[in-house]
């Protein structure tokens, strides 16, 4: 059977995303390594690696780290069902840009100085991110950012949806991978319309995610540490394999 060749669309937003991912990987090794010395080193002391992705789409971010094929099992995301579009999108978008929201949130999961958090927010301004991270910071906890930097450096300081402190995400975590989202995270223009369509944000930081969980589990092996790794429950033997997992997380990650 024939198939279609593609159109003119899904060849060019192929190349944008493939000139991103290419980017992404030629500039953030050393961003990406340091980061998975921070989880090897949370998994070798067997911890939890704490997640949190803030409102709107960034959102996806924790549950991509989350309770996955080829995850690992020490991911403990701090979900916060409300900033959730499935709670509804006006409300994410409000309330992600509420201070005294995600410090709560960090307070709540009790993290210190053994702790480690990953934020994963796709522009790296909202005061969601930015109240988690310093209250993560003033607790002594380490924080990971995946974000785009570029994004951030395009926004106003005074912008409307910027926490008070006018801060970066990147500015504030110790480790930031740049997932080189570009500003208003959409790549291509059709015709004459105005607006760029085409999003990025999901793909980009999905990508960094898993990069930054392969590295790390590479780490493991290299050095004899066990890494816990989830099998798809939906293959042989993958509920068997997992039981391990689900018997030694479940007391201790909240989502479980």
């Amino acid at each position: 059977m024939n198939q279609t060749s593609p159109s003119d669309i899904a060849k060019r937003y192929r190349d944008g995303i493939t000139e991103r991912l290419t980017t992404m990987t030629n500039t953030q090794q050393d961003a990406v390594n340091r980061a998975a010395q921070m989880f090897f080193e949370q998994i070798k002391a067997d911890r939890l690696i704490h997640v949190y992705g803030v409102g709107g789409h960034s959102y996806v971010g924790s549950e991509e780290f989350f309770y996955r094929a080829g995850g690992l099992a020490n991911i403990s995301p701090m979900f916060e069902a409300s900033l959730s579009l499935a709670a509804g999108g006006q409300k994410s978008t409000l309330l992600e840009r509420q201070e005294n929201i995600g410090d709560k949130i960090v307070q709540a999961h009790q993290l210190g100085p053994d702790n480690l958090l990953v934020i994963t927010s796709a522009y790296g301004i909202n005061s969601c991110s930015i109240d988690a991270a310093l209250e993560a910071k003033r607790r002594g906890c380490k924080v990971i950012a995946i974000s785009s930097v570029a994004f951030a450096e395009a926004t106003p300081r005074d912008f409307v949806a910027r926490h008070s402190c006018q801060k970066n995400l990147g500015e504030i975590a110790d480790v930031i991978i740049d997932n080189h989202v570009p500003h208003g995270e959409t790549l291509m223009s059709l015709h004459d319309y105005p607006q760029k369509v085409g999003g990025t944000c999901n793909v980009l930081a999905c990508f960094a995610i898993n990069w930054l969980v392969m590295e790390s589990i590479e780490l493991c092996l290299k050095n004899g540490v066990e890494p816990p790794v989830w099998k798809s429950a939906n293959t042989i033997g993958g509920d068997e394999h997992n039981e391990q997992y689900l018997k030694e997380y479940t007391p201790r990650v909240k989502a479980l």
